[in-house]
């Protein structure tokens, strides 16, 4: 939440994901008992739509006016969300600047990104002091509770695209926020018990010399911290590892698809880059995140053994520096390659599984595999099954995550591979 937008009003955040819904929605009946007429704001990211829109049921049931804002929200996407009987309106890009017209003026047509029932948003790039503005984490609903705290730092979205009025960030800059500004708000989960963060700006990967700036800025009385920090392959040196340490931080690497990165469509990142930044970060002791993705165009089920074979040798190398790995399934969201690649191909008829999507990225996932790859979903699950005992075997300690699943199919899959160790 940012003081610096909000301080006038009466205003608290929810994270959903990570807080019991009951609990949310207790604290929400008791915080708006004596507003006039209060307004609530859902972020839709691929992945949540159809929950935060069952939220959005419940908030208008209890009086509520509801605006929808956050990546799923675009140019392409805005006038089918405010029409929906249950929003009264639909934000592209920053909401910092749009909520506190809203408040102040009501849904009015006057107020340019916003869309209603009975307007269209007048679409225009929208700027944020991202340098000055202030996160305070006391307004987050029972932070102490969360098992990581996100932070923005970077200010800036690599994901712009031809659709996508997300931010008026990219034109700002990378890097653009104050390092002492952050880790003032970092201090305020920090004395609420919090000890791991990360940074949902791949700051890191976007420049080296601002994260040297921001490490130089910690406080000395902030220790003992986890970091999750991004940082592409090719960045990976002697220096930027000091400054790894002295953050206390896990350097995550996105190691694409191995033997075939050039399909990643990156640019900058080759295989050799990779195997060298492997081999830094371990020699200077440093516990690694690697991500890992299974479905860039043209993936083969060679292609995909042959990756698999080769992210086994490298925990099997590397096994007392992993802290985490993540492998998932390329999941097609809103604004990115592989949406513009499955979009015009599908000629606009985008898959729902539930009325109230404007689509559904795991059907659109299951559609770009289909079209684009050789290998289909449930052999990106079932691998993935796979990685996950033989990472086990080699090192129990290494936590391993995947995202973008479908729940019911890996749990399928997974059933049945045990069944099939179990029988064998």
């Amino acid at each position: 939440m940012l003081r610096k937008k909000f301080h006038d009003f009466p205003t608290k955040a929810y994270n959903l994901e990570v807080t019991d819904i009951e609990l949310v929605k207790q604290d929400i009946v008791n915080f708006i008992k004596s507003a006039e007429k209060p307004l609530a704001g859902l972020t839709l990211v691929a992945g949540n739509v159809h929950n935060s829109l069952k939220m959005a049921e419940w908030l208008k049931s209890i009086g509520c006016d509801v605006v929808v804002g956050g990546p799923e929200i675009t140019e392409l996407t805005t006038k089918y969300y405010a029409n929906l009987p249950i929003i009264d309106g639909a934000v592209v890009g920053p909401a910092e600047n749009i909520l506190p017209q809203i408040i102040a003026e009501g849904l009015q047509s006057s107020i340019i990104n916003l869309s209603t029932k009975k307007f269209s948003a007048d679409i225009k790039y929208l700027p944020c002091d991202f340098e000055n503005a202030v996160i305070d984490y006391g307004l987050l609903f029972r932070i102490e509770d969360h098992g990581g705290v996100s932070f923005l730092w970077s200010g800036d979205c690599p994901f712009a695209n031809n659709r996508c009025f997300f931010c008026g960030r990219q034109r700002k800059g990378y890097g653009c926020r104050n390092p002492k500004i952050v880790w003032e708000e970092i201090k305020q989960a920090y004395n609420l018990g919090k000890r791991k963060y990360y940074n949902t700006a791949d700051t890191v990967a976007t420049s080296a010399d601002n994260f040297h700036q921001f490490v130089l800025a910690k406080p000395d009385d902030i220790r003992d911290i986890n970091m999750k920090c991004f940082v592409n392959a090719f960045q990976v040196n002697d220096k930027i590892s000091d400054d790894f340490k002295k953050l206390e931080s896990w350097p995550t690497i996105g190691i694409e698809s191995l033997t075939r990165i050039q399909a990643s469509e990156k640019g900058q990142t080759n295989i050799e880059d990779n195997y060298r930044a492997l081999k830094v970060l371990a020699k200077h002791n440093l516990q690694m995140i690697l991500t890992f993705v299974i479905g860039l165009p043209g993936e083969t089920q060679d292609s995909l053994l042959a990756d698999s074979n080769e992210l086994i040798n490298i925990v099997k190398k590397y096994k007392d520096n992993i802290y985490m790995i993540t492998v998932s399934p390329l999941v097609v969201i809103n604004g990115s390659k592989a949406f513009d690649k499955t979009f015009s191909v599908l000629k606009g008829k985008l898959p729902k599984k539930h009325d109230d999507e404007f689509y559904n990225p795991l059907l659109l996932s299951e559609l770009y595999f289909k079209k684009f790859t050789e290998i289909t979903i449930d052999d990106a699950i079932r691998q993935i099954c796979i990685l996950e005992r033989k990472v086990a075997e080699i090192n129990p300690k290494i936590g391993f995550d995947s995202k973008g699943l479908d729940s019911e199919k890996y749990f399928r899959i997974k059933k049945d591979l045990n069944l099939k160790l179990v029988n064998s």
